[in-house]
Parts: C-alpha cells; sequence; structure tokens
C-alpha cells in the first residue's frame, strides 16, 4: 500500500493504471541488471579462478624445467676442462681433439632428454658482450663453425651466466618453436669464468597446456551462462510486482511528497527496503547537509570536523601556529611542453595522488593543488603539537617517493619525453616554514573551500623558490628548524642567511644534510 496526497487515509492502490516498468527498456529494468551483477560475478569469478589455475600451472612447468635446465647445464659445465680450452687459440677454425671430445659429451647429454634442442659452449672475448663459439651441437638444423662470433649484448641472462648459472625468467620463441634457455660459466683453477656452456631446450607442451585450459573455461563458461539464464526468469516474477510500488513512492517523493510511506508485510529484501523508504523522507534534510558540506570541502579532517559540529559549519577564521609546506617540480614547464596531454594528466594525478596519501599519513592537511605544486599545512584544522616534525618527515618522504615514482616512469618509457631534453629525473623543490596564520573558510554562500592565509604561506612558498638559487630540494625556516627534535635536527645543515622576496628580514634556512 502507498500512503499520498490524493488519498485521505494516506493509501495509494497497489494496481497501477500503467506499469512503470513499461517504460524502460529490458537492459535498463533492476532484475536485469541484478542478474548482471551476479552473473557477472559469476563469470569473473571463474575466470579468475582459471587464471589462478592456469599461471599455477603454467609457472609449475616453467620452474619445473628451470630447475632441470639449470642442474644440466650446471653439470655440463663443471665437467669441460678449462684447461684444455685454454690451450685452443681463438683464431683455430677447424676442430681440435678437445673439439670432438666436447660434441660427443654434448650429444650424449641431449640423448637423455627428449626436450633438449641444443648445447653450446661458447668463450668470452676481449670486447664486451662479445663471445665466440667453440662447440655447437643442434639436434636438428646447422650448427655455428668454431670461432664464430655471437653477440650477446641483449642477453643480459646470458651474461649473467658468466658469473654463476642463469636460467631465462620466461621461454621465448625462435625458430625452433617456444624455447628455454640456461647458461654456467666455466672456470679454471683460479676461479675466472674462461667459457659459457648454453642449453636450449623446448618447451612446446606448455602450449598445450594453455589450450586445454582455455577450452575447460569455455566449456564452464558455457554451462554458466544457461543456468544464469534459467534463475532470471524466477528473480523477474518475484522483482516485478515490490518494485513497481518502490517505484511509484520515490516518484511521490521526488515531487515533493515527503510524508509518502510504503506499508510492506514482507520480510525479504523489498520489505526491508519499503522500511528504508518509510524512513527516507525524514532523512533527507539530514543527507542534503551532507551533500552540500562535503561538495564545499576536499580535506578529510575538515569534513570531519563539520559532521561532528553542525554549528561549526562555516569555520570562521582563526589564529593558529602551523607549519606550511609548499612544494613544485622543477622543469615542469618543459615537460607540460613536450608531453601529450593525457600521458601529462596520468603522470600528474599519479604524482600528486602519492603525495597526498604522504600527507594524510603525516597528519597534514591539503590545501590546494596549482597544477603541478601542493600548498599543505600541518596543524590546522586539528592542533597537532609537532606539526614542524610531521611536517619535515613528511617533506622527506614525498622526495623518497618521487624518487620511486622516477623508477617507475623509467620502466614504463615515460621518462624519455624529459630525458631526450636534457632532463634525468623529475626533482620536487619544497619549502617548509613554521609560522602564524589564520586558517578557515573562504569563498561564498554557494561554494566554499578551507584555507590558510598569512605571512607564514608566503614564506614556504620563496623557501621552495630558493631551492632554485641554492641547488637544493628542500629547504626549512629557522622557525621550523628550531622546532625539531635533536635526532631529526641533527640530519639539516644550516645554508646560512637570505633574502627572499616580499621580506625585509634575511631568513635563516636549512637542508638535509648529505
Amino acid at each position: 500500500m502507498l500512503q499520498s496526497k490524493a488519498d485521505a487515509d494516506g493509501d495509494v492502490s497497489a494496481t497501477q493504471a500503467l506499469d512503470p516498468l513499461q517504460g524502460l527498456r529490458v537492459w535498463q529494468r533492476f532484475h536485469i541488471r541484478l542478474i548482471g551483477l551476479y552473473g557477472g560475478t559469476v563469470l569473473l569469478s571463474l575466470l579468475l579462478i582459471a587464471a589462478l589455475f592456469y599461471n599455477y600451472t603454467i609457472n609449475s612447468e616453467i620452474s619445473h624445467l628451470q630447475q632441470r635446465l639449470l642442474s644440466m647445464v650446471t653439470s655440463l659445465a663443471a665437467s669441460a676442462d678449462a684447461e684444455r680450452l685454454a690451450e685452443v687459440p681463438f683464431g683455430v677454425e677447424g676442430k681440435s681433439p678437445y673439439h670432438d671430445a666436447l660434441y660427443t659429451r654434448f650429444a650424449e647429454a641431449a640423448a637423455t632428454d627428449s626436450d633438449v634442442q641444443s648445447i653450446y659452449l661458447l668463450r668470452p672475448t676481449a670486447q664486451r658482450g662479445k663471445l665466440r663459439f667453440f662447440v655447437d651441437y643442434v639436434k636438428s638444423g646447422s650448427v655455428a663453425t668454431p670461432g664464430k662470433e655471437y653477440d650477446a649484448n641483449d642477453l643480459p641472462v646470458m651474461l649473467r651466466g658468466l658469473q654463476a648459472p642463469a636460467v631465462e625468467n620466461q621461454p621465448y620463441r625462435d625458430e625452433f618453436g617456444l624455447t628455454l634457455s640456461g647458461y654456467a660459466p666455466v672456470r679454471d683453477t683460479q676461479g675466472h669464468a674462461v667459457a659459457l656452456v648454453g642449453v636450449d631446450v623446448q618447451a612446446q607442451h606448455i602450449d598445450m597446456i594453455k589450450q586445454a585450459v582455455l577450452w575447460t573455461t569455455l566449456m564452464v563458461f558455457g554451462v554458466s551462462i544457461l543456468l544464469i539464464g534459467v534463475v532470471s526468469v524466477a528473480v523477474a516474477h518475484s522483482v516485478r510486482v515490490p518494485l513497481s510500488l518502490i517505484i511509484d513512492a520515490l516518484a511521490a517523493i521526488a515531487g515533493g511528497a515527503l510524508h509518502t510511506r510504503l506499508k510492506f508485510a514482507r520480510r525479504d529484501e523489498f520489505g526491508l527496503m519499503s522500511r528504508h523508504v518509510d524512513r527516507m523522507a525524514e532523512e533527507l534534510e539530514e543527507r542534503e547537509f551532507i551533500r552540500t558540506t562535503f561538495g564545499r570541502y576536499v580535506s578529510e579532517e575538515v569534513a570531519r570536523q563539520l559532521l561532528q559540529n553542525r554549528n561549526h559549519l562555516a569555520l570562521k577564521g582563526e589564529e593558529r601556529i602551523v607549519t606550511v609546506l609548499f612544494s613544485d617540480l622543477a622543469s615542469y614547464s618543459t615537460i607540460c611542453e613536450h608531453l601529450a596531454p593525457v600521458q601529462l594528466m596520468e603522470m600528474l594525478n599519479q604524482y600528486l595522488g602519492e603525495m597526498n596519501l604522504l600527507i594524510d599519513a603525516h597528519h597534514g592537511c591539503v590545501i590546494e593543488f596549482l597544477g603541478d605544486a601542493v600548498l599543505a599545512v600541518f596543524g590546522a584544522p586539528n592542533q597537532q603539537e609537532a606539526h614542524a616534525r610531521h611536517a619535515v618527515d613528511c617533506a622527506l618522504a614525498m622526495h623518497e617517493r618521487l624518487i620511486q615514482l622516477n623508477e617507475e616512469w623509467c620502466r614504463s618509457g615515460l621518462a624519455r619525453c624529459w630525458n631526450d631534453r636534457g632532463i634525468p629525473e623529475l626533482v620536487a623543490r619544497i619549502g617548509v616554514h613554521t609560522g602564524r596564520v589564520v586558517a578557515g573558510s573562504q569563498g561564498g554562500a554557494t561554494r566554499m573551500k578551507y584555507a590558510i592565509i598569512g605571512d607564514a604561506v608566503n614564506v614556504a612558498a620563496r623557501l621552495e623558490s630558493l631551492n632554485k638559487e641554492l641547488d637544493t630540494r628542500l629547504l626549512i625556516s629557522v622557525e621550523a628548524y628550531a622546532q625539531l627534535p635533536d635526532e631529526l635536527a641533527q640530519r639539516f645543515r644550516s645554508c646560512g642567511m637570505h633574502h627572499v622576496k616580499g621580506r625585509e628580514q634575511q631568513v635563516q634556512v636549512y637542508t638535509p644534510d648529505g
């Protein structure tokens, strides 16, 4: 039953002249989306299980193959005679008796394992990454002649094999198919690596396992889709009627009839939903307050204070001693000029997101993002005793995280954009100053933000700029330095007194030592 303005008793008939669900397309209906959600979850879970099974199976096979390969290549390297190798000069193109002996040894080893494709012995030359074949055994295909040069500069695992036994992490495809290679050094009596033994094995059965897992997954998916279709019919029947009544009630509330109520006697989810709808009108004021309040503020700490004390809505300005942190990326204009807008946005969002996390973790409050610049305050809106220490610890952590981000951008190739312009890495310049500010809301009736105003903000910004002049990355004022505990203060050295724009008196600054 429904209560509305049209009924003196507050009841609205459950039988409507027009079914409101008829105005929705099939894919817009709740029960269809519900089925899609559960069905998608089931299919996604099956996909996840299949992926885990796939990875476990393939990785197990690769690991087993690597162990076999490592054992064989280590054994072959140990059996090689380094002294006899040394007796054969590099210039010899023909075969010596030791060539034949090694070839026979390699052939016998390959005969014990059907997966072995080739075994070879290479000797290093005076040129970095250049090796020469000594013996090359191949089950099928052409072999390299003794003395033929081989360039291994693009094969770091092979070069590591001159130091210690090494195996490729993943199989690769070559003219023999799917192949996995392992390498081990041949050492003389002094422990010097005089040669390298390599073994290539076929990994074709890994492809067979991949196909089997794929077909199994497709079959399970087909059966699951059929079952989901059967369930959808039953769900549609049990959802349609109560959902129509709920839609009518919500439409009445949306039209301003906040006294509209549903009276469901059901004890299932729809009954629970009706009771929530009945309470929704009186909750609207509360929800509207939360929506408008959170629409004005972005700081978690500010929003928490507003919810705890509604009478403090305006967050009226108050004087307070705080520590201000101002950060800016060096060479940002150059990066903006040469980086694609989408890449620039992704890079900037990743950087600002990581810095925001660090500021939150150190009890700071982000006031504003200005392009690549970050303005944060420690000690407002919440009082803090050690706000200077938190700000300095945060600045140090921001530098450490930026180092890691630079490494990630190098691996992804994004760093080439600024590397090609003579910028080896992105550097953040940070200024930290402790002083008096006015902290509170700024704006108008429809839009506000939490802000800090005062000379301390300007000094922090000037210290950030002073980094460029002093070739430093972090500068803190003597006011902030004086608040630091001894163990943290000892990590900083004085950079002397300096003029900063907007101040007549010089400012003594400090930077991390080393």
